[in-house]
């Protein structure tokens, strides 16, 4: 038998496709954000620019710039670069796939501007990715021109005597939303912010505002720190903070960000513990270095390690996940008592110091939603409960009593409905679930002459129905008949 060599040359068509991700456009734009980082000149801080002006995107660095052998193997797929440069062992990419990705997801034209260090000379390199998909597959197919020459004054590198460019045009979403961008890079460079780095966003109605390190406002006193380390010889280190936020969220934005050499790799992870309404308060941030991201970085690869790691979070974080139940059951968390005595015992767990609650008013253990510079601004508006009510139970044959509690906030966000809910099952056998239901008293809705009791019977027929269509599982006439039954109860003073 005989065999041949074949040469497997990636179709040209492979740019567009690889541009077709569910990347959001900041998620896009912090990948390129990522490679500046990677091009740090070492012992100096780093000023990016994203520009959003003229139709264009353009990210911009004071980097170390790429010479022409760097740039040749950068602009092709999967070449990994760790053979061509000394990148240290915090590189955040290897690959040279998520800027190619990335750019391929924000538009269909892009350029590279680079200028390296100490060199006196520019390189530029285009990429039209509608000419590109026309190409035919072959030696061929991939080729492109890198031009040289002087500093070009009047080109997105400008006077820099050192840097780089990424430049996409042709967009594909126009009006690029400023402040998810500004949000998101806050959160995804959190770290480098603080030590230093800047990331400024130019935009051309609202000009030039730097991205911030993303704060907390969680309950003081349960901020624990994390520094965990396991594997043989406990090589692998977790390092980081958990804490208890203020209020509870049923948006699903609780869990842990989860950082890989500063940047952020994924939000909001609620591996390491049961999500639950009574868990939905867990927040907090660590590092894991020693796991590999996907190739644009936005997740954790399932590796192994990852398991392992997951499995030493787990047990580290029992004592923490038992303490945010307490302090939500039975709204603890608003009882000074018993909010101490929970904290309290939970700090001795993991052998912290004691805190003082009687001077928890100052707020100094709690990372506020504040900007440098800006008068402390109030906490989010969906905190602040005006009531609490204790409504009627509901008894259910398989799923036996569901304590029902009626709370009034103002609207925030993208609140649009007058009235919610949020459902916990049961967490110990014996114990009810328990169902939330909200009131958004400022909707426009209640500008209309309704009673009070009108809006809570209204508001908690409506949770009843939703929870037990959505969250039990009934069929919608069952559900329809158990909400009238529940309502005539409460309605004529009758038992439930």
């Amino acid at each position: 038998m005989g065999k041949r060599t074949v040469k497997n040359y990636p179709s040209p068509r492979l740019l567009k496709t690889i541009g077709a991700t569910n990347q959001k456009p900041e998620d896009a734009i912090g990948e390129l954000v990522a490679n500046c980082f990677d091009a740090r000149i070492p012992g100096t801080l780093l000023d990016i620019v994203v520009d959003l002006r003229d139709n264009r995107i353009a990210i911009i660095d004071n980097g170390k710039g790429m010479d022409s052998n760097t740039l040749e193997h950068a602009v092709c797929i999967g070449e990994d670069m760790s053979r061509y440069i000394d990148r240290g062992e915090d590189a955040k990419g290897y690959f040279g796939m998520g800027f190619k990705t990335s750019c391929s997801t924000l538009g269909n034209y892009y350029e590279i501007f680079t200028r390296p260090f100490n060199q006196g000379v520019e390189y530029h390199v285009a990429f039209d990715i509608s000419e590109y998909s026309t190409r035919p597959t072959g030696a061929d197919a991939w080729d492109v021109e890198i031009e040289d020459g002087p500093h070009n004054l009047s080109g997105p590198l400008k006077d820099a005597p050192y840097g780089t460019a990424f430049v996409i045009s042709n967009l594909k979403i126009r009006n690029q939303p400023l402040s998810a961008i500004l949000e998101y890079l806050g959160e995804a460079f959190k770290g480098h912010l603080q030590n230093g780095d800047q990331i400024r966003i130019i935009d051309d109605l609202a000009g030039t505002q730097k991205a911030t390190p993303k704060k907390y406002d969680f309950k003081p006193g349960t901020k624990i720190d994390i520094d965990v380390s396991f594997g043989k010889d406990n090589q692998y280190r977790i390092t980081g903070w958990a804490a208890i936020d203020k209020q509870t969220h049923n948006n699903g934005l609780y869990g842990f960000n989860i950082y890989r050499h500063g940047q952020l790799v994924e939000s909001f992870n609620k591996d390491w513990f049961k999500p639950h309404l009574m868990t939905s308060r867990i927040i907090g941030e660590v590092s894991m270095d020693f796991l590999d991201a996907t190739f644009y970085k936005q997740g954790l690869q399932q590796s192994e390690l990852w398991t392992l790691a997951k499995a030493r979070m787990t047990e580290y974080l029992k004592s923490f996940e038992r303490a945010c139940r307490e302090l939500s059951r039975n709204h603890n968390i608003d009882n000074p008592v018993e909010s101490k005595r929970i904290i309290s015992r939970m700090r001795e767990d993991y052998e912290e110091d004691p805190f003082d609650f009687d001077d928890s008013t100052s707020n100094t253990d709690s990372e506020t939603d504040v900007t440098p510079d800006r008068k402390e601004e109030p906490a989010s508006v969906n905190t602040k409960i005006k009531n609490v009510v204790q409504e009627r139970s509901l008894t259910l044959k398989d799923e036996g009593e569901i304590e029902i509690t009626y709370l009034e906030r103002e609207m925030s966000g993208n609140t649009r409905a007058p009235f919610d809910y949020i459902y916990a099952e049961a967490d110990d056998e014996g114990e009810a679930g328990e169902l939330q239901v909200i009131v958004y008293k400022d909707h426009p809705l209640w500008l209309k002459k309704v009673s009070d009791d009108a809006v809570r019977v209204l508001a908690t027929s409506d949770g009843i129905y939703r929870m037990l269509v959505e969250q039990l599982g009934f069929n919608p006439s069952d559900a329809l008949k158990l909400r009238n039954e529940w309502v005539w109860i409460r309605s004529n003073g009758g038992e439930s």
